[in-house]
């Protein structure tokens, strides 16, 4: 490829990048494990994920964590796990009150939710889903015709309301809180829906493999094109779009010049415009997965089981309830400063429950164990992406400083052990499960089997030493500080972001159906540019 004239140039061939660069337009992967979200369990730092390593951190004993990031057209849609979760309401007008723009609120936000969705009830409010979109959403109870429905449905539902926590079915006004049913973007045939393959390429000139080093300006501080790894240069006669994520980012700004004076100074980077906010407010999902021993086996609760082998149970994770909860007063009263108004009512933390064990260590899968996922939705933890050097080779240096507040870890231990009462006290699941089976492994020695009366020590001891990130990575480009409420990076022209970076505070819900979202309505703030 010699130097090229186009247009946009978009920079990213992730969830955003595809949509973007499929509504601005005038190969898929050919491993056959990313066509369905059961078998991309094997996808996890394979060949498909970029997997990069974050910097020692302190607060999770000193662990070097697995960052997965797509490494395909549809990024992260091409081994995710289909999880379509809007965030709450308040979530998203905490957004916008950040960015200074309506646009980014739950109204603002929902026009583009509805444009995005075909969803699967056509008796569904039509002011919460749409009907006509590119991407196809069902829930799991009516995914394959009804059939997919797991042994463990109603007993788990059944033991959520022995918890007081009741089942949310409609999310009015886009209220999340309570026992929520999953919903995936699984086509009708039970395959995945890559965002490349649902917002077509054709008339899109796409180069994979193909990295870029920087943004190229002009004299006034106009981008005008980008230089690749290799030296060839691009050039756009319109605009730079950038969507290579919350990690890459930050990595093709600071050698551009754009970002903190003297981070760029220290690698003899020429200044072009002064962010020091690139590169900051790192946030993510921080999730413990646990498992839970089937007293027994022998009727079919579990993948790997014999009795879990009817075809519909395997046409996607198998998993059905997710349940979103606040905290209580006492750990908010405790953590007055890291808290805003309104928190009593937001979201903190979620637990899936899922009949497939996700790579626990020295957990069989072999139906003979249940798993849960306990993730903290609005951590108050920050991180920093920021570059190693110059060299457009080198990879980001992320320290995501997981864990590093008191509010983080109260509020995290606390979620574990409604997990634990979940699934070991309550009337409904006790006769089921046998007990919580600690992950075995060279390193995790010590561990014992987590109960109800466990010490919040314990709990937070586990959390550290086994807690991971769950790929809802953002906030290094946030709107506010470094780019406007139209993506646009704040100090030159010509230049957007869009991509999870951009997205200024934690939201409390996956990510996925919000990043198709945002990037419609920033593909239309484009359109209406041009």
């Amino acid at each position: 490829m010699a130097n090229l004239i186009a247009d946009y140039i978009v920079v990213g061939g992730g969830l955003t990048g595809c949509v973007v660069a499929s509504r601005l337009r005038p190969d898929e992967t050919n491993n056959p494990a990313a066509e369905f979200f059961l078998s991309g369990l094997s996808l996890q730092g394979d060949e498909l994920d970029y997997a990069y390593t974050s910097e020692p951190v302190p607060t999770t004993a000193d662990r070097v964590h697995r960052l997965s990031a797509g490494k395909a057209l549809g990024g992260g849609t091409a081994i995710n796990f289909g999880g379509w979760l809007r965030g709450d309401a308040a979530d998203y007008d905490e957004w916008a009150e950040v960015a200074g723009d309506k646009c980014w609120s739950y109204e603002g936000l929902n026009l583009w939710f509805v444009k995005s969705e075909n969803f699967y009830d056509s008796n569904a409010d039509p002011q919460e889903h749409g009907f006509n979109g590119s991407m196809y959403v069902t829930s799991i109870a009516a995914a394959e015709e009804g059939q997919r429905k797991y042994p463990l449905r109603e007993i788990v539902k059944n033991a959520w309301a022995e918890l007081g926590v009741s089942h949310n079915v409609h999310r009015k006004n886009g209220a999340s809180t309570g026992v929520n049913e999953m919903h995936e973007n699984c086509s009708k045939k039970g395959m995945r829906q890559p965002s490349n393959v649902v917002y077509p390429l054709n008339h899109v000139k796409v180069f994979t493999n193909t990295p870029v080093y920087r943004i190229i300006f002009g004299d006034t501080k106009k981008a005008t094109g980008v230089e690749l790894v290799d030296s060839r240069k691009v050039t756009a006669r319109k605009q730079v779009i950038v969507s290579a994520g919350s990690y890459q980012t930050p990595k093709i700004l600071m050698p551009s010049g754009i970002g903190p004076s003297a981070d760029l100074a220290k690698h003899g980077i020429p200044l072009v415009h002064e962010s020091p906010y690139a590169g900051q407010s790192l946030y993510d999902h921080y999730a413990i997965h646990l498992a839970y021993r089937l007293r027994n086996p022998l009727l079919g609760y579990a993948f790997g089981s014999a009795g879990f082998s009817y075809p519909a149970f395997l046409k996607g994770l198998p998993w059905d309830w997710i349940a979103n909860q606040p905290l209580p007063e006492k750990i908010l009263s405790k953590n007055q400063n890291k808290t805003k108004p309104g928190w009593e009512k937001q979201n903190v933390y979620e637990v899936l429950t899922a009949y497939v064990v996700p790579g626990i260590p020295g957990i069989p899968i072999d139906g003979s164990h249940i798993s849960t996922s306990t993730m903290l939705l609005l951590p108050t933890s920050r991180g920093k992406v920021t570059i190693r050097s110059s060299s457009p080779t080198d990879l980001p240096s992320v320290q995501p400083n997981y864990l590093s507040t008191q509010m983080d870890r109260d509020a995290l231990v606390h979620a574990v052990r409604t997990t634990i009462k979940l699934l070991t006290a309550t009337a409904n699941l006790k006769p089921i499960i046998e007990g919580e089976s600690p992950p075995v492994q060279e390193g995790l020695e010590g561990l014992t089997p987590l109960i109800v009366d466990t010490s919040d020590e314990e709990i937070l001891e586990r959390l550290q030493r086994i807690g991971e990130q769950h790929q809802h990575s953002g906030g290094t480009a946030a709107m506010g500080t470094v780019v406007d409420g139209e993506g646009k990076v704040l100090g030159v022209t010509g230049l957007r972001i869009v991509d999870a970076s951009i997205i200024p505070v934690p939201l409390g819900g996956h990510l996925q159906a919000t990043m198709y979202a945002m990037a419609e309505q920033l593909a239309s703030m484009i359109l209406a540019d041009s």
